[in-house]
């Protein structure tokens, strides 16, 4: 077929395809069919037969490869990570989706920062850790070949201290004042005085302080305190029914209010309650001051007189007022009388009560219907703004409305005051003095106390006001030592906390117990009447934990604390620091026992030892003398050792043992004589003296001298405590060596026949030793054995 045969041809199909349907027609020339052909022809020799596969398979799933890689060529990284400028005209969501990718790239940058510091950081740390590997390797290469190599170090340098100068104390002045009259305290109940009132005695201390505020929270402690016979409940329950509590109280509001009073006023009424609220109502009120009041009396308002009257407590004064007022006020006045002679008169007080729902209750006169209130107890939720300018007064108006023994609304005076009002209310932080005073006003020492604790300005006086009312029985102590320093008990009247006295002084303590140990002893001394966990009397727990975590294990620093025996008479101590605390609560013998225990538990056996015979437990002394004793009985004595002491103190026990003066178990004994025995033995054996030695061997019966010795021998071994029994392969190793060493004496001699008959008997006991060994019931150690075997070679 010709090329004009096939372009005839294709024209034909051209026309039939447009006859069939409207598809664009495609106008190529056989020139641009050729070109296309080679492109795709070369296009395909450069790329391969994957690229073409790829292309059919991804054609089969309907994907455009060649448009896909153009959209992946237009595609920028660069630009992508860059923030987003936000433009003036878009939209909220824009602007919203803008910032959040902003954040997000914000993010990545400061993480791709981060770890690019921190590889430079370790990069670095790694190069110097290696260079001064290398400086170190350099120096020890230098340093090798000579042996005049410069040492700097400097020597230490002997320091001489003063033998006179004391340890300086961690207390302050104040904090010294105080512990000094804590320690008189003590003092007088240790020798069975009278129990004086430590709050007065605070109290009068506080006024050598130079600061008047401390002197007015002691004074009000002292004065809320004053109780007629001390609490034998529990001080929390009792505190909300006895009325003293409230009276106290008020007396001191009204006491304070007749200072102030004094002090508004010219000239002096400290004698004349009448002229004094007379004067200072005349200073306070000015003629239009007096609008509203509705009663007069010589042309003075009746109930400011009144009210004064009462708040300065001078209540004859008030009725003296109402009476001067006319017979219309009679009844007031007898019910004001009443109440200050302790009577009731239940028909006026109804009367009044009536009146007041019907006419006081709404009257401009806030003064008469404050003092309504206050005698009525009418309204007892109205605050009297206008009569109650200061806090003081809000606490007197809802003090004085309170019946005695009215637990209920004492209480909801006290939820007002703790937790409705709170430190915020008051701005604790700022006038701490303030928020004190009302919550001891109330009844709330312990939370009252805890606030003072929590500032290191007044924390010493809180711990002392603590102590001073715990002392009293006044302080409402936690149920547990381990409870927080304030908590609450459920079973507690609400909102009453409770305050852990343990915790207090502990804290207070630690700081100065090392530097002071006299004076916290004397604190530790209040917690006496407490009880740990494991039933232990707190004034000894703590004491027990000062003496052994001090860490000062000196023989001499214990016989300072706890005493020294005398060595005349066992019982018979000398005066230690401890012994002025002996009383029902604290025994110095108890306590040698508590830290024996402790210093026990810890591996201190010879501190242990020496409180035990103190405290007359003289078994457990005896047993942790044999346990010392058996790990170095068998060592050679040097001066100062564990071993020469241990020595001094067996003899001294083998004294008393031998005179009776002490009692212990027989086993114990037996096994504290055998050690003592065994220590004489091992003595004449490192100084040489053989036959001294061995004649002490023999009186043990432990060891035989011939075969048939050694059934006797092993049977008494089981008799033995392991104490001993640890001690009896070191015997037989220098019991060994005994017969070796008389052996060779004997062997380098003239060799006569006394000296071959003693010869054969130092191979008896040899063999007798070796035998025994051998069948012992107990494994002995393979440097024993080999030990053993050596010296009996060198026999034989």
């Amino acid at each position: 077929m010709d090329l004009n045969t096939l372009l005839q041809r294709a024209q034909n199909l051209t026309n039939e395809a447009k006859a069939e349907c409207e598809l664009p027609a495609v106008e190529r020339t056989l020139q641009q069919v050729l070109q296309a052909t080679t492109e795709l022809h070369s296009r395909v020799t450069q790329t391969g037969g994957k690229e073409i596969q790829a292309h059919i398979l991804l054609g089969s799933k309907g994907v455009d490869l060649p448009k896909l890689n153009q959209k992946l060529e237009a595609l920028s990284a660069r630009k992508t990570f860059e923030p987003l400028d936000v433009k003036a005209d878009t939209d909220v969501r824009t602007f919203l989706k803008n910032e959040r990718e902003n954040a997000i790239l914000s993010v990545i940058e400061d993480t791709n920062k981060n770890i690019s510091d921190s590889v430079s950081k370790q990069k670095w740390a790694s190069m110097n850790s290696a260079w001064n590997q290398e400086k170190a390797r350099l120096l020890d290469a230098l340093i090798a070949p000579s042996q005049n190599f410069i040492d700097l170090q400097r020597l230490p340098e002997p320091t001489i201290l003063n033998p006179h100068c004391q340890p300086r104390s961690c207390l302050d002045h104040l904090e010294l004042v105080y512990a000094q009259e804590l320690r008189n305290y003590n003092e007088l109940l240790l020798k069975g005085s009278n129990r004086p009132n430590l709050v007065q005695k605070f109290a009068q201390l506080s006024h050598s302080f130079g600061d008047c505020r401390l002197l007015d929270m002691w004074t009000l402690l002292a004065c809320v305190t004053q109780i007629s016979e001390p609490l034998h409940c529990d001080p929390i329950k009792s505190r909300q029914q006895r009325p003293e509590f409230v009276s106290h109280a008020k007396s001191y509001l009204e006491r304070r209010y007749r200072v102030f009073m004094s002090s508004q006023v010219s000239g002096s009424y400290a004698s004349n309650s009448y002229q004094l609220v007379l004067a200072y109502v005349s200073h306070r009120f000015s003629a239009q001051q007096t609008i509203g009041l509705v009663d007069t009396v010589g042309e003075r308002p009746l109930w400011p007189l009144v009210y004064y009257g009462l708040r300065c407590g001078s209540t004859e004064t008030a009725v003296e007022f109402l009476r001067e007022a006319g017979s219309s006020h009679e009844e007031f006045a007898q019910l004001v009388a009443d109440r200050n002679a302790g009577d009731t008169n239940s028909r006026i007080e109804n009367q009044l009560r009536l009146q007041y729902a019907n006419k006081i209750r709404n009257s401009t006169d806030a003064y008469k219907k404050a003092v309504y209130c206050i005698l009525l107890g009418c309204d007892v939720n109205e605050v009297h703004g206008e009569v109650a300018k200061t806090i003081d007064d809000f606490l007197w108006i809802r003090l004085a409305m309170l019946q005695p023994g009215d637990a209920a609304n004492f209480g909801k005076l006290q939820s007002l005051i703790l937790e409705k009002y709170g430190e915020k209310y008051f701005n604790a932080g700022q006038q701490p003095h303030l928020y004190f005073e009302t919550l001891a006003l109330t009844g709330q020492f312990e939370a009252a106390i805890e606030l003072l604790y929590r500032r290191d300005d007044t924390r010493v006086h809180a711990v002392h006001m603590a102590i001073a009312l715990h002392e009293m029985g006044l302080l409402g102590g936690a149920r547990s030592v381990s409870q927080p320093l304030l908590s609450i008990d459920i079973k507690d009247p609400q909102p009453l906390r409770r305050l852990n006295l343990t915790r207090l002084i502990r804290q207070y303590v630690q700081r100065f117990e090392r530097t002071d140990t006299s004076e916290a002893l004397h604190y530790y001394y209040t917690l006496r009447c407490l009880k740990d966990p494991k039933g232990r009397n707190m004034f000894m727990a703590c004491v027990c934990n000062v003496v052994v975590d001090s860490g000062v294990f000196d023989t001499t620093i214990f016989d300072l604390i706890f005493g020294q025996r005398q060595a005349s008479d066992q019982d018979e101590v000398n005066s230690g620091l401890f012994r002025q605390f002996d009383c029902s609560e604290f025994n110095t013998s108890t306590m040698a026992a508590l830290v024996a225990d402790e210093l026990a538990s810890l591996g201190n056996f010879e501190i242990s030892a020496r409180l035990y015979e103190m405290a007359g437990k003289y078994n457990l002394a005896l047993k942790h003398i044999c346990i010392l004793l058996a790990q170095v009985v068998h060592l050679p004595t040097l001066g100062g050792s564990l071993r020469e002491r241990l020595g001094q103190e067996a003899q001294r026990l083998t004294q008393l043992l031998a005179n009776d003066s002490i009692e212990v178990e027989p086993k114990m004994k037996s096994s504290f004589v055998l050690l003592q025995d065994l220590l004489t033995f091992f003595n004449f054996y490192h100084d040489g003296n053989l036959s001294a030695a061995l004649e002490q061997l023999r009186r043990t019966q432990l060891m035989p001298n011939t075969t048939n010795d050694v059934d006797v021998c092993l049977t008494n071994v089981k008799r033995l405590s392991g104490e001993v029994i640890k001690v009896l392969p070191d015997v037989i190793v220098a019991a060994m060596d005994i017969a070796q060493r008389q052996y060779k004496q004997l062997k380098t001699g003239v060799g006569s026949s006394m000296e071959q008959i003693e010869m054969q008997q130092l191979r008896q006991r040899a063999k007798a030793l070796s035998n025994m060994a051998a069948t012992m019931p107990y494994r002995l150690p393979n440097d024993t054995n080999r030990r053993l075997i050596q010296l009996e070679l060198v026999m034989h």
